[in-house]
């Protein structure tokens, strides 16, 4: 691991990858609309009903992509997560194994080109994942924080951590949206860490010098 400019780390991953920290387990896969991408054995019944009714390369190749990083981090941690139905917070989306044996929390980030998963058997987690090369307006990611910005850089990491807080919480960003269209705080990250507990704070590196990856625990 190296030190980048504005000391965000990096890594350099021949993917597919797999990280161990403590407890939890980050998988990476790559991924691309124009390539054949096999269910495999990884993929359960419900799981192959939706891929069923996505229509577009680009949905499928992602779809499979994150399962794949499920399955890979599942494995990881003792399971195999195949079989295991897995469905969705009504209000947030988040999602979640239906069995209540299972003391297995992840959550699963797509951009093009990259999936990722994260997963633990003891903490709540959450991730998020962007290309450096997503375009993005620097003066109204400004406004929505609530504080000045001045690469596209720094918004990506920003945006990166925030979405990973709130996955591990199982909220929804419109929640912590005023009327005018800005966070409630401009300090959600930092005071969120706080309030939550959070064991692992989010952690963002630069991944392949391609992909802003971040990640939280609590």
């Amino acid at each position: 691991m190296s030190t980048a400019i504005e000391h965000l780390p990096s890594l350099s991953l021949r993917l597919p990858a797999l990280l161990r920290l403590g407890a939890v387990v980050i998988a990476f896969e790559e991924w691309s609309s124009t390539e054949d991408h096999p269910c495999g054995s990884f993929l359960g019944g419900d799981d192959k009903d939706r891929l069923s009714r996505l229509r577009s390369s680009l949905s499928r190749a992602e779809f499979i992509a994150g399962r794949a990083a499920l399955h890979h981090a599942g494995r990881a941690l003792g399971y195999d997560v195949s079989a295991m139905r897995i469905v969705y917070d009504r209000r947030s989306g988040k999602p979640y194994f239906d069995s209540l044996d299972v003391c297995f929390h992840f959550s699963i980030t797509h951009t093009i080109g990259l999936a990722c998963c994260i997963a633990s058997r003891n903490c709540l987690v959450g991730c998020d994942c962007e290309r450096w090369d997503r375009a993005i307006d620097i003066e109204a990611f400004s406004y929505f924080r609530g504080r000045r910005l001045l690469s596209k850089r720094e918004c990506l990491i920003e945006w990166t951590k925030l979405e990973a807080l709130i996955k591990l919480r199982g909220q929804k960003l419109s929640d912590k949206v005023d009327r005018r269209g800005q966070l409630f705080s401009s300090n959600f990250v930092e005071t969120d860490e706080t309030h939550i507990g959070v064991s692992i704070p989010p952690v963002t590196v630069d991944i392949n010098e391609q992909f802003v990856f971040s990640f939280c625990a609590g």
